[in-house]
Formats: C-alpha cells, sequence, structure tokens
C-alpha cells in the first residue's frame, strides 16, 4: 500500500470526494546515458543546450555560441524544468526535455518565448561540482567585515596615550566612542535575537552609553569591540532569508529583520569615520591607507 493511501486509511489526512485531475507534467527522453559523476541536488551544473518552441523554431542555443551555462541547481537561477530535468543524470548524458509552460515562463511568456509555450530543450551534462552553501546575508554581511576589518586594525593603530582623546568637552572620547559602538553593537543585535519592547531597548542603550564611560584599557577595549563583531558574525550568515525578510519594528519604523543588520552596519560606518577622523587629527594614519614601501 501507498504511503499517501496509507495515510488516508489510518484517518491522518481528510478523505475528499473530488476527482483528481492532472495539473502539470514534464516529460524526457534519455538520448545518452552518461558513465561520469552523478549530478547531485545543489551542485553547479555545467550544461549545453538547444531550445525550441514546438513549431520547431529554435529560440536559443549555447552549442551555437560555444559557451556552456553554469548554474546552480535550487537556487532558481534558471526556470523550474531544469531545475528538475538534471536529476539522475551523469556527467557525458544527454537528455531531451519537454518542458510545460507552467514550468518554463508561465501565462505571459518572456522576450522571444510566447505566452503558454511549451519548450523543448536538447541538453548536455558536461561537469557537476560542489560549492558553499550560499549565505541570505551576503550582502549586509559582507559591508560589516569590511567595516569591521578596518575598524579593528584602525583602534589598534591609535596609541594608548591618545585614547582619552576628545575634540572639545561634551563629545565622546576616542575610547568612548570604541566602547559605545561596541556595546551598541550588542544592543542592536539583540533586536534581532530578541525583539525587545520599545522601552527595554531604551534603557539598553542607557545602560551602553554608561558603560562605555568606564575607563577600559587600550587591550580591554580592543577585546570589547572584537567581542562584539564576533557575536553579530556568529549569527549573521545563519541567518536564512524568510528570516530576514520577517516584518518587525526597527526603531519605530515598519522594517524587516535585514532592517536591523542594515541598521547595525549604518552605525558602524557612521563610527568608522569618526574614529578614522579622530586618528588623523592625532598623525595617525589608517593602516589599510598607509603607502606601501
Amino acid at each position: 500500500m501507498q504511503l499517501l493511501t496509507l495515510l488516508m486509511v489510518l484517518g491522518q489526512i481528510p478523505a475528499i470526494e473530488a476527482p483528481e485531475k492532472e495539473f502539470v507534467r514534464m516529460r524526457y527522453a534519455e538520448v545518452l546515458v552518461g558513465t561520469g559523476e552523478a549530478a547531485k541536488p545543489g551542485q553547479e551544473y555545467t550544461v549545453h543546450y538547444t531550445g525550441w518552441l514546438t513549431d520547431g523554431k529554435k529560440f536559443d542555443s549555447s552549442r551555437d555560441r560555444n559557451d556552456p551555462l553554469k548554474f546552480v541547481q535550487g537556487r532558481r537561477r534558471v526556470i523550474a524544468g531544469w531545475e528538475a530535468g538534471f536529476e539522475g543524470m551523469k556527467v557525458g548524458g544527454k537528455r531531451r526535455l519537454f518542458i510545460p509552460y507552467q514550468m518554463a515562463y508561465g501565462e505571459a511568456g518572456r522576450g522571444a518565448i510566447p505566452a503558454k509555450a511549451e519548450l523543448i530543450f536538447d541538453v548536455e551534462l558536461l561537469a557537476v561540482k560542489d560549492v558553499p552553501a550560499p549565505v541570505a546575508a551576503a550582502d549586509v554581511l559582507n559591508e560589516f567585515e569590511d567595516y569591521a576589518k578596518k575598524t579593528l586594525e584602525l583602534v589598534k593603530a591609535m596609541p594608548e596615550e591618545k585614547f582619552d582623546w576628545r575634540p572639545s568637552e561634551g563629545v565622546r572620547s576616542f575610547r568612548e566612542a570604541v566602547l559605545h559602538l561596541a556595546y551598541s553593537n550588542k544592543v542592536q543585535l539583540s533586536m534581532g535575537t530578541d525583539n525587545p519592547p520599545a522601552d527595554l531597548l531604551k534603557q539598553k542603550f542607557a545602560d551602553a552609553d554608561k558603560k562605555s564611560l568606564v575607563k577600559l584599557s587600550k587591550a580591554e577595549s580592543v577585546a570589547v569591540l572584537e567581542e562584539s563583531f564576533g557575536a553579530i558574525r556568529k549569527v549573521l550568515p545563519t541567518l536564512r532569508a524568510a528570516v530576514l525578510d520577517r516584518e518587525m519594528v526597527v526603531f519605530g519604523k515598519p522594517s524587516t529583520m535585514r532592517g536591523v543588520y542594515i541598521a547595525i552596519d549604518t552605525h558602524l560606518a557612521e563610527y568608522f569615520g569618526q574614529l578614522i577622523a579622530y586618528a588623523r587629527v592625532n598623525g595617525v594614519q589608517p593602516p589599510w591607507s598607509a603607502p606601501k614601501p
């Protein structure tokens, strides 16, 4: 007995009276069975292809250009028929795919592809390769990593005797700016992990400001900053796209979880610029901008 039928018998899926209808069916013909490595889900596939409409009109061919296509299976960079069409193939194999419009360019079509067009592809699997899993937050993570690296380099380059320098009375010193950044990183990170209510968030920022006035040594300040960067670095790569798109309020305005991490990047960039100005006024050249011998 098939699993679906068994589940219905056991009452785990409610019975229905409506007749079943076939909606989408993709077909293929195995032209040549490959002898190379088997294609696995999530790999990068290198393929040659030629595509026709059902009236025999050729609309595209990588062979004509001698330019094979590479795509990563499962990342939706190709039509759905291609995502499914290479399952079970081995390198060197050839297939003819008959792809219904629902798994191609849909009811609207695109460019030379008419509306509701079934497509026919002759494909050859040339190579497969394992690829790293994608990082959904790569855009904000890349910006964060660049600013974090340079900020740490700058803080380490500032002499300890200059850590208490401030441009004027009532303005944060270099040390206080570094610690404010570090403690604020942790508070902003909590917005994404804990989503505290507005009054608690306000209190957390106030506590962070008080902590930034504690006179830590240069080594201790660097350690606190590194720890805050490490906490963000630990979370960002793990976030799925659906989590990043989750709606939430960020600083009183409608936004998303991604907005929290954009705010972290923006705050980091602001203090990065401020610390550069502090350093240059004190004759310290940012390490990454120093002329090479």
